[in-house]
């Protein structure tokens, strides 16, 4: 799929499952509000509008491909990320050589896709696993804090800095941008060069022209220097102005968490055990389930942190010993299985799914990890069903031709 740049009389799979008035609006148009509108306007060459043309484009002409074009529509529009990456694996299945129904239960609930191999049915949920949920929150504050700025004229630019008590949505969010807005009508009298404000819920704020205070001594502080530091003290919303020289249209904004000192453990293992938990329900029972986890976004998504998440917390021992004296054993490790694959018997794999820019083309990887609970209601597969869903890497001793699998290491 190249990266050739498309014109408004391009896109034709596209204006054939959306409609030509909805491409040219909401990809070609001035104001657009789609996800991939706004990629369009800004970057004409990004690699996305083309990438998404050719999996349309895929599903239109293969006829290993069944779906509703309707279906595809309302998702496309509606449920974006989720919707790109059940596309993404419908025109993998296809290419690897499976039957691929896309929403086969509808209109009611179940599996995102049905892949059928010489008459074996293999069921696929699909699920993005998208931002952290710390990041999740963070981006949700972003776009509400720039929603409002974007829409009000100032000379200045704001940076945000937010505390974890603030939510999307929220009264008390609402309340801070409200006292931004405060400042900022202030500072349009005054025109500083630099500016801080101070905001402690529900009441306390504190503008500084000038730039940042300290809470030490009260350095640079009036005779309200009680007041001040313990506002300067509880504060955790902090926006700091800077003067641009001339009036915008709208007023930019950067947002930013302040960080806890110590941080809190990650605990992302337990955040994709949650995901799965939480999506294998859409699989039926008695039936081979396959969850594909797109995780493009988790940046910093290791190894290790899957094998925990799947097949539990790795743990270390050593065989006991029958005196003080007597000479420590060879260290043993295992999987103590309470990871997901531990948790339900309709998951015969998970799927991790991640796309990545190289050279102005998108690639995606897929890899196989195969369940290990061994319980007689768990359907688990073979290696040539699992090698078909992508690469197993390491893990073929988990195929059902190993009947008792060594713990993951």
């Amino acid at each position: 799929m190249t990266r050739d740049t498309p014109t408004s009389k391009d896109l034709p799979y596209l204006r054939k499952v959306l409609g030509d008035a909805w491409v040219d609006t909401e990809i070609f148009g001035e104001n657009p509000t789609h996800d991939l509108g706004r990629w369009q306007k800004s970057d004409p060459k990004n690699p996305w509008t083309p990438y998404i043309e050719g999996l349309v484009e895929f599903l239109l002409t293969q006829e290993r491909v069944k779906f509703v074009p309707k279906d595809l529509k309302r998702k496309f529009k509606a449920e974006y990320a989720s919707t790109i990456a059940e596309m993404e694996a419908a025109v993998f299945l296809a290419q690897q050589g499976f039957l691929v129904t896309l929403e086969p239960t509808a209109p009611k609930k179940g599996p995102d896709i049905l892949a059928e191999w010489e008459g074996v049915r293999y069921f696929l949920e699909i699920r993005e696993a998208g931002f952290s949920w710390e990041e999740e929150r963070v981006q949700s504050l972003s776009k509400e804090c720039f929603a409002t700025l974007k829409s009000v004229p100032s000379r200045y630019s704001v940076t945000l800095t937010i505390g974890e008590g603030y939510a999307a949505r929220s009264a008390k969010l609402r309340a801070a941008i409200a006292v931004v807005l405060d400042a900022l009508e202030v500072l349009k009298e005054n025109k500083p060069e630099n500016a801080t404000l101070y905001y402690a819920h529900p009441d306390g704020k504190l503008l500084n022209a000038g730039g940042d205070l300290t809470d030490s001594r009260g350095v640079g502080l009036t005779k309200r220097a009680q007041r001040y530091q313990d506002i300067l003290k509880r504060a955790d919303f902090i926006a700091r102005f800077r003067d641009l020289g001339q009036e915008q249209v709208g007023t930019r904004a950067t947002v930013s968490r302040i960080l806890k000192l110590p941080p809190d453990p990650v605990n992302t293992h337990e955040r994709l055990k949650s995901i799965l938990i939480d999506k294998c329900r859409q699989l039926p029972k008695d039936e081979r389930g396959i969850l594909v986890l797109e995780v493009s976004e988790q940046f910093m998504l290791s190894e290790f942190t899957i094998l925990s998440a799947l097949y539990g917390d790795l743990e270390v021992s050593f065989p006991p010993a029958d005196s003080p004296g007597e000479p420590v054993g060879e260290m043993r490790s295992g999987r103590n299985e309470r990871g997901f694959f531990g948790l339900t018997a309709r998951v015969s794999a998970v799927v991790i799914h991640k796309r990545m820019l190289n050279e102005g083309t998108l690639r995606n990887s897929w890899d196989v990890y195969p369940t290990n609970r061994a319980n007689a209601d768990t359907i688990r597969l073979g290696l040539r069903e699992l090698e078909r869903f992508g690469d197993l890497g390491d893990r073929k001793n988990l195929a059902a031709e190993q009947c008792s699998p060594p713990p993951l290491s």
